[in-house]
């Protein structure tokens, strides 16, 4: 027998093929062709469906850039190989690529015989610790089942013979494994062995399960595992790589009862996470983003909760034997969708029945495609608290062959939280007992169905259940929720990108009346319609109304103000209200609609133009630190803000408001002030504005003086274009030394007010020296004399001046 090189054998292939560049190359050293990997010519004609490609992978390049001689054999694999196909994927017959060249066995061809006599056969290399032979089969062919557990005999002159355990003489070809020394204290023996050597009974203790050893492929690790202690003895834990057992790190006598471990490496390798302590005192196990592939087939007998999200499991494990009373399952970004075995690539009842009946609570996002069966997680998990169907980009449930309208899986009526964000469910399914829809639920505390497009119609909350608290129904084609009038527990509401909201009031009652828990109602980007109600929510901190399209005036048919006095009376703790409508009344504001919220943070008020009257009362706002009323027709006087300290950042553009910019002062954290596009004749004195950076008030009618600036001594941007200001105070601009731009073009500014800028700001600069100051004159009168030469000096220190 020839091999084409003898020292890639037996256990030599997992370390000889560590890491290779070129995974091809390191096929072509076994005479085994990267192509042999890939036999898909003619699949369509075989019966292939796209399924059947989820797992096939090159070792090397993308598989798709190489599938062009298939392309019109078979017509599945479009769309799929671009998703699937990649270096960590399994592939079928237990060969491995993920960084390395692994698994039980490798098939291969050799010549036997040499020159032109030389037959080409086939063999196996065995990478398994313990050895697996090719089939007894004579002779051997490409589809030869693996042999394992077969006997392999020794004839006479060295030749090797298969057949069973009982059915060869001579001397046996056997693996041997050599004992290890205990090496942690959590090392306890788990098993006692009776048996009789030399007609004496002999007692033996053996370790069952320890270590528990998982196999993945990771840089860094955070894994904890909770134990119930023995003798107060703590857990160990081992890290090898599986390719160089030498290099290994050691975790001795971790934690207590939680045993947790921070592993991290420079390099990705594939490594052994190996855990000391018995399997029977395993309560829990938390091992995410390690690359595992596989759970070792080790009973858990009283874990109750699991958790292996973000790994690389394609084949889903037997809970039932692994943890047969557990209660916690978290398998989130799992690809299960590439089984190997097809009737399990949806949640199916194949799936549900691997699980064990004690479960509570169970987490598979991003695991499964396609429709679930109505009823079989209810009909199943008769105790189920959480079910959390969460899509997070990866796979999602959406309508398929076996359920067109994909309805919401039902539950029993013990589910708290459900959640299916970002699927794509279309209806609601039918209640029959314990197995029911979400409507239904009596103890409901936290629902979630927000992205799921088609979901349309009525969602109603079951009138005895007084346990909900929160519902995000945003991005559906639902209405406002209903029936939760009265619900004391009832505390956020998410209802945006709803394009069918409705309105808030119905049949003369506000939809949330007296739900006195209530602190966020969030309808943003929402079809929402209607007049305003009472807010009789005393908890409400967050009203979200923008985007919508409420028309305001009062709950009673009231039309004299889009936001009538007492909307908010009872929202003492109303922090941000935000109202954004093309379709408000063109009412005012009542003047004391904003008397009633002293905790008030953040206004925002667009009306696109519609809204007139005076801005109302801000006096007892305190707090307010944001104030945009932009884009509305409000009229009068601009209020000074004199009671509200905490003001930031104020924007009242897009009016209609005139008279003098007031005299802001003692506003300590006043950083930004837009009042451009309005109608304002004068502009004031500002003073100990100390923070503010920009003032843009272009686009009035401002005459006048320009006032001295040496209040704002950070004012960055100074924007006063397009007005009517005649004159400047000598001095205005003298120590505003962070000015990085001003604009004063359109004015009417005379020779003299431009000549006596340019000479304050020549003495900024001497004062404080710096460049890429911008200064735009243009549409004034022209700077003469003096003023030419100082702007050549600033113009040579860096600064940019136009005024012509």
């Amino acid at each position: 027998m020839t091999i084409r090189n003898p020292k890639l054998f037996g256990l030599n292939v997992l370390s000889s093929l560590a890491d290779v560049l070129d995974k091809e190359q390191a096929l072509n050293s076994l005479n085994l062709s990267s192509r042999d990997l890939n036999i898909i010519k003619g699949s369509k004609n075989a019966g292939i469906t796209g399924g059947d490609w989820i797992s096939l992978s090159r070792l090397k390049d993308p598989i798709y850039r190489s599938l062009d001689i298939y392309r019109i054999e078979s017509s599945t694999y479009s769309g799929i190989l671009d998703t699937k196909a990649g270096i960590e994927r399994t592939l079928f017959g237990n060969l491995k690529i993920n960084g390395i060249l692994s698994g039980n066995a490798v098939r291969y061809r050799y010549l036997d015989g040499t020159g032109s006599g030389a037959t080409v056969r086939i063999a196996d290399i065995s990478t398994s610790r313990v050895s697996a032979w090719s089939s007894s089969a004579s002779p051997v062919i490409s589809t030869s089942p693996i042999s394992y557990g077969a006997q392999v005999s020794v004839k006479s002159g060295g030749a090797l013979q298969f057949g069973t355990q009982s059915g060869t003489s001579g001397p046996r070809l056997q693996t041997s494994l050599s004992a290890l020394p205990k090496e942690f204290d959590s090392e306890f023996p788990t098993s006692k062995i009776s048996c009789t050597i030399g007609g004496q009974t002999v007692v033996l203790y053996a370790m069952k399960g320890i270590p528990l050893i998982f196999t993945g492929f990771f840089r860094d690790l955070d894994a904890s595992i909770i134990v119930s202690l023995l003798n107060d003895t703590p857990a160990s834990w081992k890290i090898v790589e599986t390719a160089n057992a030498n290099n290994f790190v050691n975790f001795t006598n971790q934690g207590g009862t939680t045993s947790s471990i921070n592993f991290r490496s420079s390099i990705s390798r594939e490594r052994y996470i190996q855990f000391y302590y018995n399997p029977d005192n395993i309560l829990g196990i938390t091992l995410t983003s390690a690359n595992i592939t596989e759970l070792p087939t080790v009973k858990l007998q009283n874990a109750t909760s699991l958790n292996f999200s973000s790994n690389q499991l394609r084949n889903f494990p037997d809970i039932n034997f692994i943890s047969p009373t557990l209660q916690i399952l978290n398998l989130i970004s799992n690809p299960f969708s590439q089984s190997e075995t097809e009737n399990e690539r949806k949640l199916n009842s194949n799936i549900i029945n691997k699980i064990p009946t004690t479960l509570k609570e169970l987490y598979l996002s991003q695991t499964f495609y396609g429709s679930i069966t109505q009823n079989i997680i209810a009909n199943r998990f008769t105790g189920l608290t959480v079910l959390y169907l969460t899509r997070g980009g990866g796979p999602y449930f959406h309508p398929d062959n076996e359920d067109a309208n994909c309805e919401l899986p039902n539950v029993p009526n013990t589910c708290q939280t459900y959640s299916v964000q970002s699927n794509d469910f279309r209806a609601f399914g039918t209640t029959a007992g314990n197995n029911r829809n979400i409507k239904d639920l009596t103890n409901l505390v936290s629902l979630d169905l927000y992205g799921n497009y088609y979901l349309s119609g009525e969602l109603s909350i079951a009138a005895n259940n007084i346990q909900i608290q929160s519902i995000n129904s945003g991005n559906t084609g639902l209405s406002l929720p209903t029936g939760l009038a009265g619900k004391n527990s009832f505390t956020t509401l998410y209802h945006h990108y709803a394009r069918s909201a409705g309105p808030l009031i119905v049949g003369g009652n506000y939809l949330y009346e007296n739900c006195n828990s209530l602190s966020t109602l969030y309808l943003y980007a929402s079809n929402v319609t209607g007049a305003l109600p009472k807010f009789t929510n005393s908890a409400l901190s967050y009203l979200e109304l923008r985007y919508t399209g409420l028309t305001g005036g009062g709950p009673n048919g009231d039309v004299s103000n889009v936001i009538p006095e007492k909307t908010f009376e009872k929202c003492i703790n109303l922090s941000y209200m935000l109202l954004q409508s093309g379709n408000l009344l063109t009412t005012p504001i009542h003047p004391n609609a904003f008397s009633y919220t002293p905790n008030l943070y953040y206004l925002w008020y667009i009306s696109y133009g519609r809204t007139t009257g005076n801005i109302p009362n801000l006096n007892s706002n305190l707090n307010l630190t944001y104030l945009v009323l932009h884009y509305n027709n409000f009229t009068g006087l601009m209020p000074t803000l004199a009671s509200n300290k905490s003001i930031y950042y104020v924007d009242v553009t897009y009016n209609s408001l005139s008279g003098p910019i007031p005299a802001f002062k003692n506003l300590s954290n006043l950083h930004i002030l837009y009042m451009y596009n309005n109608e304002f004749t004068a502009l004031s004195t500002f003073t100990n504005l100390g923070y503010l950076a920009y003032f843009y008030a272009h686009n009035n009618k401002i005459a006048g003086e320009i006032p001295s600036f040496a209040g704002c001594p950070n004012l960055y941007y100074l924007i006063l274009f397009n007005n009517l200001l005649t004159n400047y105070k000598s001095g205005g601009f003298a120590t505003n030394y962070n000015l990085r731009y001003l604009d004063l073009s359109g004015n009417l500014l005379t020779s003299q007010a431009v000549n006596q800028i340019i000479a304050d700001l020549l003495t900024n600069y001497n004062n404080v020296k710096r460049g890429g100051v911008t200064i735009n004159l243009r549409g004034n009168a022209l700077p003469s004399g003096i003023a030419l030469d100082s702007i050549d000096i600033l113009r040579s220190k860096g600064w940019s001046i136009v005024f012509n």
